[in-house]
């Protein structure tokens, strides 16, 4: 079963089950509701009874025949909207409201029929007349006495003649039952057609909601189906899938965050072809030499003490050089998965600069370099790091601009530092704080080859070089500043490179920004004059 049809089972069933609930509630309300309205009704009619029956007894002792009784029941079930019955104690209807020759009962018999008791109470009943069932109340009505001819004046009990009682010998007492009706289904609604009503409406909406359920399983399903067939070509090796993205909220940030992770995924796999050529590249040049010239030893190609000596000094070299770029390889491994613990603690930055140009200095004499250091005594450097590391950072960029830098230029090392807010000023005695935290900037630059713009995000890249030929020179790994990027992100820092054109075509200034986050300003001893061949302010 595909994710869509169990999308739309399921909202089928939830919009079932809520519409089970619905109708049980509804049903319960609607039965709460019908039992109020039914015993308000019944109560009604029972008190109408008790006042129609007494109406009806005393209107009775003037009535002469049961005609004038009849017209009265007509005149009162009228007024009340009912229908009111005589019956007597043979069952027979002496009078009936309806008049209406299909409905009336009239003088018709009512088999088994038994008089009310004559407690004076209403009671209640239900049965079918003319085939629709009613509900109805019945109460003692008028006694009748059978008699030979008319009484003159009013009498109690009324005297009828004979004939209007055929069956009923003279001088026997008639009694009856006066009924007050009405049609059972004004009393009690018939709840099979309020459930057929709501089924039917049920039924509607369970379609409606069907369909809406599929449009909405559809667009809920066609992002994540397509997303399982990029995922799909991912795992397969078709790194560079992308998905269109599509209005907004979830399913748009779900597109957006998987296109994002197929642009990481593919650059990752590029990086690592990448590395992997560039290693296979760095190891195969000094693989070729010990090869070649422990070959020469071998075959006794190198058969004179000189021959040898220069075999096995290549040799060491090229050995060397490898062990360089595996330890460069395996320090930058451990930086960028986490491994190396920095052991942060304060750290005057001044000293350690100080460090690194004393170490370097020698190899800038040698190229005809002047290396200047413009680092104010009476600033406060201080740093929470890593020295050891803070050395490497700053070494591996210094002795890249030495390398680099054509021949009698100048190396310039420049720091500056910016209080923001962990640092205390204002005037008037006030103290006011800026919205930015205290950093360092050093500023390291150098005269040498110019790098094109569209190359300078490369300049950080695992074995990126701007002069292919230094490859075989030995001059460098391609992966210091790799490292320094990674070491300078681990202190919470940011690196950055310039390279503006400068003297001649080819030539330009190059400057790598170092910026970390200062401690804030302290008293601390003014730091001593940093030794010759370093230029400082005022000297």
């Amino acid at each position: 079963m595909g994710f869509r049809s169990k999308l739309i089972i399921s909202f089928a069933a939830v919009i079932t089950f809520t519409l089970v609930l619905a109708l049980i509630f509804f049903s319960y309300v609607v039965g709460r509701i019908q039992e109020d309205a039914s015993k308000k009704a019944t109560d009604r009619l029972q008190a109408i009874t008790i006042q129609a029956s007494n109406y009806i007894v005393a209107q009775s002792a003037y009535s002469n025949s049961f005609d004038e009784i009849q017209g009265n029941l007509e005149s009162f079930a009228s007024l009340l909207d009912v229908r009111m019955l005589l019956v007597d104690g043979t069952g027979t209807v002496r009078a009936d409201s309806d008049t209406s020759v299909s409905e009336s009962m009239k003088n018709e018999v009512i088999k088994n029929y038994q008089l009310t008791p004559r407690d004076g109470k209403a009671y209640s009943h239900t049965a079918p007349l003319r085939d629709v069932q009613y509900f109805y109340f019945t109460r003692p009505g008028p006694t009748f006495r059978i008699t030979s001819a008319n009484t003159d004046g009013p009498a109690s009990p009324v005297s009828f003649k004979p004939q209007d009682v055929q069956g009923q010998p003279v001088g026997s007492i008639l009694q009856t039952d006066l009924w007050l009706a009405v049609p059972l289904s004004e009393i009690n609604t018939d709840w099979r057609d309020i459930a057929r009503g709501l089924f039917a409406a049920a039924g509607l909406a369970l379609a409606l909601s069907v369909g809406l359920a599929f449009l909405l399983a559809r667009g809920i399903a066609r992002p994540l189906l397509r997303i399982t067939r990029a995922s799909s070509e991912i795992a397969q090796g078709n790194y560079g899938q992308q998905l269109p993205i599509e209005g907004w909220g979830e399913m748009a940030r779900l597109a957006t965050s998987f296109n994002r992770m197929s642009r990481e995924v593919d650059r990752s796999q590029r990086t690592m072809r990448d590395f992997v050529a560039n290693v296979s590249h760095e190891l195969k040049t000094p693989l070729t030499s010990i090869q070649g010239y422990s070959q020469a030893i071998l075959e006794g190609v190198a058969d004179d003490p000189a021959a040898i000596e220069h075999s096995a000094s290549v040799i060491y070299g090229e050995a060397a050089r490898m062990r360089r770029l595996v330890d460069e390889l395996l320090d930058l491994s451990r930086v960028e998965s986490g491994q190396v613990e920095l052991v942060r603690r304060e750290v005057d930055l001044r000293q350690v600069l100080n460090r690194v140009v004393v170490r370097l200095e020698p190899q800038a004499t040698d190229k005809g370099l002047k290396l200047q250091a413009r680092i104010d005594p009476n600033q406060s450097l201080f740093v929470a790091g890593d020295a050891d590391r803070l050395e490497q950072i700053f070494t591996n960029i210094l002795d890249n601009a030495v390398k680099y830098s054509l021949p009698n230029a100048l190396v310039n090392v420049a720091v500056d530092y910016s209080p923001g807010s962990g640092e205390m000023s204002g005037g008037n005695g006030r103290a006011s704080r800026s919205a930015a935290p205290p950093i360092i900037r050093v500023m390291v630059s150098n005269l040498g080859p110019l790098i094109p713009e569209d190359q300078l995000p490369r300049v950080f890249e695992r074995f990126y070089k701007l002069d292919p030929s230094r490859k075989r020179k030995g001059e460098s790994t391609g992966l210091g500043l790799a490292i320094t990027k990674e070491l300078v992100e681990a202190h919470r820092g940011s690196i950055g490179v310039t390279s503006q054109p400068a003297g001649q075509p080819g030539e330009g200034l190059t400057t790598f920004t170092i910026v970390l986050p200062a401690l804030s300003a302290r008293d601390f001893e003014p730091a001593p004059a940093i030794t010759r061949p370093l230029s400082l302010p005022g000297k």
